[in-house]
């Protein structure tokens, strides 16, 4: 048996045994050199025997005869004399695996009967046939143009997204300049309209305190103090009044939305599971249903009213009101009194109820698999959605129309006509001088009315051009990345089908879970910054996390984090959750691919320009997806 010295004489090589072999070469120029089945190149001169015709270990450990080398028989303790069998099962096998990449494979899987093409294609591992090696044909030829193939559809890819990336840097440079000259404009816009309002502003305050100071003078008698509390706080009240009845619309239908949950848990839900946590919500919501049984058949009512129905029959409910309520400031303080205590009674009412549900979330059996209580597990998470929204409506609302400024108003207004009712008649001389110059006391009014319009208009004015330069700010404040490679996509979204959920990543934003089924939305988090890498944890800009999503059942809040590998289009490829409500995402785009930003997009830009001029001076002359893992998670 032939155990793998080779002896290399020059360009010509011949195998023998263990041992070393003198072939008496005449011809002193021609160095004889050794070479061992197994051995890495780069080792040969560590495996030529010594002056003493032995081999030193590569560990430096051991000096054993050269003869041992290759024998089958482990001597070494680092496995170092055995490279080309499988007798130390701590060495390895070096595959030459020409006209493809050279690779180690450990000694343990020399001559074990089996191809192991994965790393040695030359199939140089299984040299003794006599010995139950198999017998494994050279497939390097084929397995590494394989790998050129793939390498050079790789480069392809790499280099149309590598072009990509310089171009997108190209526009985020031109992008970045445009949102600059966008703020600067915006920013001396807004200069202007303060310096505007603030003259309106000094205007309406000089003729309001005019108009009060001939009021003081004029109201001698209750009538004409009546007047003046129809005229001062009339316009005030009805705005109150209407924000309430806004409120009311949105807490209405908070309130129903919640009853019609309950009350189809308690129509559907299976009572032979004997759910403690189910019987103790239907027990208090029967209580508060026998108190007022009219609630459950108004929240019927919605629930068969379309969105087109219900809008009218707001619509025509505002219109009665204001036929009835807004002709006296009476009338309209009584209303809103009524509105008041409706909006106190309906917070208790959807509070009460709200317990009772989110009571039962947490604390039901999941183990019996009640759809009902299920059905309303997932109502409830849509109907927090709903009341966050409306409730950011409600204050956005009240914060354009100064709600608690209007407050104080009514509540003014509610004592100066307390005072009036509670006055004794006018007397003789406050009857006098009753009649006021009615073309001048209108003249005013209308001037009056145009410069608390004109203020109110700069100060709607202003407010939204003051988000608009924060926007920009904030934009243009962020980390986007090496040459603001983000910019043109911040906020841009990107989804994926598979089948169950759909996943919609909006790079820089946040990341959402759609269900396929019943549409239930689960935020997956929020963009909380690029991944880190290294040592010295240097920004990752290929890593997207997205952190503080919707929480888990009895586990964590949902969070993501998304990888970007390179290519020219921008997709996510596949989701997976590898721990409990912990994602990962694979997308691609050109983020990942490299290149110099700032010198491709001086590039693009100078071809850019030379193009441009070309055209001048020709024109002058002639005049679904990958495969996704998903764990099943209950909210």
């Amino acid at each position: 048996m032939t155990l793998g010295l080779v002896l290399y004489f020059g360009n010509s090589a011949a195998v023998s045994g263990a041992g070393t072999e003198d072939n008496n070469n005449n011809d002193s120029s021609q160095q004889k050199q050794l070479y061992l089945r197994g051995v890495d190149p780069a080792l040969a001169k560590q495996y030529q025997p010594n002056n003493a015709n032995n081999f030193v270990c590569l560990d430096g450990s051991l000096e054993i005869p050269f003869a041992r080398v290759n024998d089958d028989y482990c001597d070494c303790p680092d496995g170092s004399d055995e490279p080309g069998t499988s007798a130390c099962n701590n060495g390895s096998f070096y595959c030459v695996n020409k006209g493809h990449v050279p690779a180690r494979l450990s000694s343990t899987r020399v001559n074990d009967g089996v191809c192991d093409y994965d790393v040695c294609c030359d199939g140089t591992d299984e040299w003794d046939y006599d010995n139950g090696a198999a017998r494994c044909p050279d497939k390097c030829a084929e397995i590494g143009a394989e790998r050129r193939a793939l390498e050079e559809t790789e480069q392809r890819v790499h280099a149309l997204g590598s072009q990509k990336r310089a171009q997108i840097a190209y526009e985020a440079k031109e992008l970045r300049r445009e949102k600059e000259v966008e703020l600067e404009h915006k920013v001396s816009e807004l200069d202007e309209l303060t310096a505007r309002l603030a003259k309106a502003e000094e205007l309406k305050n000089e003729l309001e305190e005019k108009q009060r100071l001939t009021r003081e003078a004029s109201d001698k008698s209750r009538d004409a103090r009546k007047q003046t509390l129809e005229d001062d706080y009339l316009v005030d009240i009805v705005t109150y009044r209407k924000a309430l009845s806004h409120e009311l619309h949105k807490k209405r239908l908070h309130r129903d939305t919640l009853i019609l949950i309950l009350r189809s848990v308690r129509e559907k839900h299976n009572v032979e599971y004997n759910d403690g946590a189910v019987k103790e919500a239907l027990a208090k919501y029967a209580e508060f249903i026998d108190a007022y049984p009219y609630m459950e058949q108004a929240a019927l009512e919605y629930a068969n009213e379309d969105e087109k129905s219900r809008t009218e029959r707001q619509a025509q409910m505002d219109r009665d009101n204001e036929a009835q309520d807004d002709i006296s400031v009476a009338a309209c303080c009584e209303a809103v009194g009524i509105y008041e205590n409706e909006l106190e009674t309906l917070g208790d009412d959807i509070t009460l109820l709200y317990e009772l549900l989110d009571k039962l979330r947490a604390n039901y059996d999941r183990n019996y698999h009640d759809l009902a209580v299920k059905a309303a597990d997932v109502g409830l998470g849509e109907f927090e959605l709903t009341r966050d929204r409306d409730q950011a409506a409600i204050d956005a609302h009240n914060s354009a129309a100064s709600i608690d400024t209007l407050r104080e108003r009514v509540a003014e207004a509610k004592q100066i006509h307390e005072d009036l009712a509670s006055a004794t008649d006018d007397s003789p001389d406050e009857k006098k001088d009753e009649k006021e110059d009615e073309e001048d006391s209108a003249t005013f009014e209308q001037k009056l009315a145009s410069a608390r319009t004109d203020f109110w208009d700069l100060q709607s004015a202003k407010n939204t051009l003051s988000g608009a330069v924060s926007n920009i700010r904030e934009l243009l404040e962020k980390d986007l990345g090496p040459s603001d490679i983000y910019l043109p996509y911040s906020g841009k979204c990107f989804s994926l089908d598979t089948g169950e959920y759909t996943y919609e990543l909006c790079l820089l934003d946040r990341a959402s879970q759609v269900g396929n089924k019943d549409s239930a939305r689960q935020g997956l988090g929020s963009f909380s910054g690029f991944g880190s890498s290294g040592s010295d944890g240097s920004t990752d800009y290929t890593v997207m996390k997205f952190t503080g999503g919707t929480k888990c059942w009895n586990g964590p809040e949902r969070s993501i984090t998304a990888t970007f590998e390179c290519a020219e289009d921008i997709k996510v490829i596949s989701v997976s959750e590898p721990e409990k409500c912990e994602y990962l995402a694979r997308m691609t785009g050109p983020f990942a691919c490299p290149v110099d930003d700032k010198d491709s997009a001086d590039a693009i830009r100078s071809q850019s320009d030379n193009a441009s001029n070309d055209n001048t001076s020709n024109s002058n002359s002639n005049s679904n997806t990958e495969v996704v893992e998903h764990k099943h998670d209950e909210l």
